[in-house]
């Protein structure tokens, strides 16, 4: 007797079986199905558009035009801001991983009670065009000594920065040659001065204090709450010799390079948050403008907050960094081949006053930081990955708040090996921007257990974890424990930051 046939299987045996469901739609380690955190993903760069879209809103706009123009009233009081400074400015803080610093005391900012969203301004008070002999490397770590010759292209800067030099360094001979240089070297730890003693942080730093406020910022000193009316537009003049301060002994011209004087980065950072101090104190409020409601220096960064008028009111932390630019490309930094060739703008890097650690000697090195290349790498990056970064680093943000570890670059540093190690049809795919951000934060867990992580720019140099990566790495586990939990919470922190006001305190919402 023939068989009958109920589709194309026999009515007597099993169902066929239903298609399979890839092993990678459940998260093994939490159970969390991946398609719904993929979806918490893609909702969470939804509701954080405001503020990293390509169209930013008005209030940001005018925010950032105040903060452009404050640097320009400080370059007329002090000429050795340079005429045609080109500015640098990245989307989020240095504590959200913009930047390398190293392990730093950055203060207790934390987005939602402290601020709705946060920049980072690369401000070059010194320009180098790589052909001299004036940066020499700390062999083994990513900073470098900056020595001062008696005059660069034409002009006497030893006399112009005499009180922001440090020591000559003994025994250095190597010098590194952008577009021709070597590696990284070390910058010493940061020495801060605390001006004022009203701020409630472990770290030293500097704050500027004046009256009081009508913006509250809960749990963050409100030691310089300062009314500020709207700077004119920058301006840029010619210049950038002003008068000397507290100097060390400066050395003739015909003294060897090894007898220069160097330029101090915490004495660099500490006259930057000085001057514009000075300005911001001169100004008066202006109805309409936004109001710079804190100003503080934390190691190498001066973190201002300011208040826009809304609505609806926010307020933006801008973390500005005075840094000295280099024309070229170091010798020993490596080339990115899953990116293809970078524009040519890009073959530039900057010294930056990292935080660094107190086991570097002195105060004289500078970091070596490569946020151009890391701007135009961004554009390279598929869509799914960055947001899959973005959420990582939204659920990392909680766990570093007040710590000195280096997270945050980190992970972005993870982020660029990520674009090596995986195909690119992998990491295009929306789909996986769940597994990828996953991805992103176990890779972050296996580096803050080693401790170390290779520098993704520098050939043999490694970046630190800090001193609390054990910390961290407990919280992380927990963390991963219920990632799509985590997530909501996230979209529900941007969709107040998206409103605005209420986080801040700013016209009087709920904190």
């Amino acid at each position: 007797m023939a068989s009958a046939v109920w589709g194309s299987a026999p009515w007597w045996g099993p169902p066929p079986p239903a298609p399979a469901r890839p092993l990678t739609d459940i998260d093994f380690c939490s159970g969390a199905q991946l398609q719904e955190l993929t979806q918490l993903i893609q909702e969470l760069g939804v509701q954080e558009s405001w503020s990293e879209g390509p169209k930013p809103g008005p209030d940001l706009l005018q925010a950032k035009d105040f903060v452009f123009s404050l640097l320009g009233l400080v370059h007329r009081r002090d000429l050795r801001f340079p005429p045609q400074a080109e500015l640098l400015l990245l989307r989020g803080g240095i504590r959200e991983g913009s930047l390398d610093l190293g392990p730093a005391p950055l203060g207790p900012y934390a987005r939602g009670p402290h601020y709705d969203a946060s920049f980072t301004l690369l401000v070059p008070v010194l320009s180098l065009d790589g052909t001299g002999q004036e940066l020499q490397p700390d062999v083994g770590s990513c900073y470098a000594w900056l020595f001062l010759p008696e005059q660069v292209r034409g002009t006497s800067v030893r006399e112009a920065w005499q009180d922001c030099l440090g020591p000559p360094v003994p025994g250095g001979r190597d010098s590194i040659h952008p577009a021709q240089s070597k590696e990284t070297p070390k910058d010493p730890q940061i020495s801060v001065d605390q001006l004022h003693g009203d701020v409630t942080e472990a770290e030293a730093h500097e704050s500027l204090e004046k009256s009081p406020s009508n913006v509250s910022v809960p749990e963050l000193p409100q030691q310089d709450v300062t009314g500020v009316d709207f700077p004119s537009p920058l301006k840029k003049t010619n210049g950038d010799v002003t008068k000397a301060a507290d100097v060390s002994p400066v050395p003739q011209p015909s003294e060897a390079r090894e007898a220069w004087p160097t330029l101090c980065p915490a004495q660099v950072a500490a006259w930057f948050f000085a001057s514009l101090a000075a300005v911001a104190e001169s100004l008066f409020p202006v109805p309409g403008a936004p109001r710079l409601v804190h100003a503080a220096r934390h190691a190498g960064v001066t973190t201002i907050l300011l208040a826009t008028p809304g609505p609806p009111r926010r307020l933006l932390l801008f973390d500005l960094i005075p840094v000295v630019s280099v024309a070229g490309w170091p010798q020993e930094a490596r080339s990115h081949s899953w990116a293809g060739p970078l524009a040519s703008e890009s073959s530039s890097f900057y010294l930056v006053p990292g935080g660094g650690g107190t086991e570097r000697p002195g105060a004289s090195g500078w970091q070596l930081c490569f946020a151009r290349q890391e701007l135009a790498l961004k554009t390279r990056i598929p869509v799914p990955l960055l947001q899959a970064h973005a959420a990582a680093q939204a659920l990392l943000r909680p766990l570093v708040t007040g710590t000195r570890v280096a997270a945050p670059y980190l992970l972005r540093t993870l982020l660029y090996w990520a674009c090596e190690r995986l195909p690119a049809l992998y990491l295009a795919r929306p789909e996986n921007a769940g597994a990828c951000c996953l991805g992103l934060l176990d890779e972050l867990g296996r580096v803050l257990e080693a401790g170390t992580l290779p520098h993704y720019f520098l050939s043999g140099q490694k970046l630190g974890a800090g001193d609390g990566a054990a910390s961290l790495l407990r919280a992380l586990a927990l963390l991963r424990r219920d990632p799509a939990r985590a997530l909501r919470a996230a979209v529900e922190e941007a969709k107040a930051a998206r409103k605005g006001g209420g986080l801040a305190g700013v016209g009087g919402g709920a904190h």
